[in-house]
């Protein structure tokens, strides 16, 4: 055999030799070959087998090749705008196809900031990192003018230590820009994350998707990084205007892929409480998945949204209708096709509003309370006690002592009149087995304003005046809304409707969460996110899929890039 025979071998070896050995002594065992680069090189090693002379290099090039791993042994990430955390800064989510996925979040400055920490942007990277890994992330981005920033790739307090930074130079066009780093130690995934600061930037910035990948990409692995991301959804942020001084902050999530404007819309409408946005993010998910845009808002008085925060139905109720009229006025929302879904109070909020309003497609109620006026509170409270084990004969004066209460509130009667009725709670609560300290918080929650205001509730009478289709859905370990009580009244309520429906969800408490056992408050921090069962969201997502139309096909084609 001749020398010249061994060159294509001896340089293969060398080659590999060479990757092998930056791999291993600069700490990046994650420098990768690409696929077609590895078969190359075996068909080479496989050729060379055959030369005697040859054979020695050719199982030095084997061992090196199956050293190296291959981009298919990694794992990249691709992440929307919504994952971006923005702190001390004015925001939002808006809609520009010249990006990847189209969504965009916009920063605005702060005049009066000096430090470039006092705001910025964050995004956690996803996964767990390797010690001496290398991530880089790429993201696209442009700013109101030219502008200089230095971003990092760093751990959270006390210490942010980085271990990644790069100057970047913004300009008024999209681009991608980017950071590398090599992880010093092992990361638990979401420990490290990929830091913006724009404190004293001065300018608008806005802010695409981020790719986060694992060794050294090339342009080529961005750009494919990039044309694989198909987010099923957009947001963009929506100011809804209700009564003078109130703006209610709202998200819009609509389909991407599938389906095509105008869609229909489902607006989600809060519990009790100083709810913001973000409660109920796996049924909008399902929901845009299958071509069904959804709104979300803060309550007045909380998060984005002005005015002051109050437990007032009729008000929060109008904050409601509000939210149908500005997106009937949005042109990528089909007018006639928009659902009201409603949980707990928001469960007695969409039946208020559909009833004044027969033009609503379809509503859907989650532990929605079903009766009418101060009477109704009376039997919830007295379902609740019966629930709890408390003796009828116990139970009933309790509940009567609280209704007095209720009806002495709503007939404004003197104050002794109300100290009376207070005390004879207290001491029916007490008669009823509950120790003094609960007996007094008992009342507490009773007499409040927002309770008084029952009497204008109406709910009941409400589902009876609807004729759209409506889904009734109850939980059967709910302390609050009892659905043994609640569902035979939601299927009364709806008996002359032929598109109604009660469903109640075996295993599941008030909050739609899986694993429940007593049902009660202290199981939901340790039982996934509100709402999340998946039964409740396949059953509201199929349901809404039917009554708002068949599902869209597909789009044959990729969004818009």
């Amino acid at each position: 055999m001749k020398a010249t025979g061994l060159l294509p071998t001896l340089v293969l070896a060398l080659e590999l030799a060479a990757v092998t050995v930056l791999a291993r002594w600069h700490a990046a065992p994650d420098l990768f070959l690409t696929p077609d680069f590895r078969e190359r090189c075996m068909t080479k090693v496989k050729a060379a087998w055959s030369n005697g002379r040859a054979r020695s290099l050719a199982i030095v090039a084997m061992v090196l090749l199956t050293a190296c791993p291959t981009r298919a042994q990694t794992q990249d990430r691709t992440l929307g705008v919504s994952e971006w955390a923005i702190w001390g800064a004015s925001y939002s989510r808006q809609r520009d196809t010249a990006v990847p996925g189209q969504g965009i979040v916009v920063l605005q400055p702060d005049p009066h900031a000096t430090a470039a920490w006092s705001s910025g942007a964050t995004m956690p990277v996803p996964d767990a990192i390797a010690a001496g890994e290398h991530v880089t992330a790429v993201f696209w981005a442009r700013a109101a003018r030219p502008l200089r920033l230095t971003i990092a790739l760093q751990g959270g307090a006390p210490a942010y230590a980085r271990f990644g930074t790069a100057e970047l130079r913004l300009t008024t066009g999209w681009q991608p820009v980017s950071v590398r780093g090599t992880a010093p130690t092992a990361f638990a995934a979401k420990s490290q994350s990929l830091s913006v600061p724009l404190g004293d930037s001065g300018a608008v910035v806005e802010l695409g998707p981020v790719a986060f990948l694992r060794g050294m990409p090339s342009k080529a692995d961005v750009a494919h990084a990039f044309a694989a991301f198909r987010p099923s959804e957009v947001t963009t942020d929506e100011r809804i205007a209700s009564e003078p001084g109130v703006a209610l902050a709202g998200t819009l999530h609509l389909p991407l892929g599938v389906g095509h404007a105008p869609y229909p819309l489902a607006i989600v409408i809060q519990g009790h409480g100083p709810n913001g946005r973000g409660g109920y993010t796996d049924i909008i998910r399902r929901l845009t998945a299958h071509g069904i845009a959804a709104l979300e808002y803060d309550k007045r008085g909380v998060g984005q949204s002005t005015g002051i925060y109050k437990e007032d139905v009729e008000r929060l109720t109008a904050d409601a209708r509000a939210a149908v009229a500005t997106m009937r006025r949005n042109p990528a929302i089909d007018g006639r096709r928009i659902a009201l879904v409603g949980h707990s109070q928001g469960g007695v909020i969409a039946p208020a509003v559909a009833a004044a309003d027969p033009t609503i497609a379809a509503v859907v109620t989650l532990a929605g309370s079903v009766g009418d006026g101060l009477s109704y509170l009376r039997q919830a409270m007295l379902s609740q006690m019966r629930a709890a084990g408390r003796p009828e004969a116990e139970a009933v004066p309790a509940a009567d002592a609280a209704l007095a209460l209720l009806q002495a509130r709503v007939d404004r009667k003197d104050a002794a009149t109300i100290a009376q009725r207070r005390a004879e709670v207290i001491a029916r609560f007490e008669a009823a087995g509950f120790p003094r300290p609960l007996a007094e918080g008992a009342l507490e929650r009773i007499d409040t304003e927002e309770v008084w205001r029952a009497d204008k509730l109406h709910s009941a009478s409400d589902l009876r005046a609807l004729q759209m289709p409506v889904l009734a859905v109850f939980a059967e370990k709910d302390p609050l809304v009892v659905a043994s009580v609640e569902a035979a009244d939601a299927r009364k309520a709806l008996a002359a409707n032929p598109r109604g429906s009660v469903v109640v969800l075996d295993g599941l408490s008030h909050w739609f969460q899986e694993g429940a056992v007593t049902g009660g408050e202290e199981e939901v921090a340790r039982l996934g996110p509100n709402a999340g069962s998946p039964r409740l969201v396949a059953l509201v997502g199929d349901w809404l899929d039917r009554v708002l139309g068949e599902k869209p096909q597909v789009a044959a084609t990729a969004p818009p890039r």
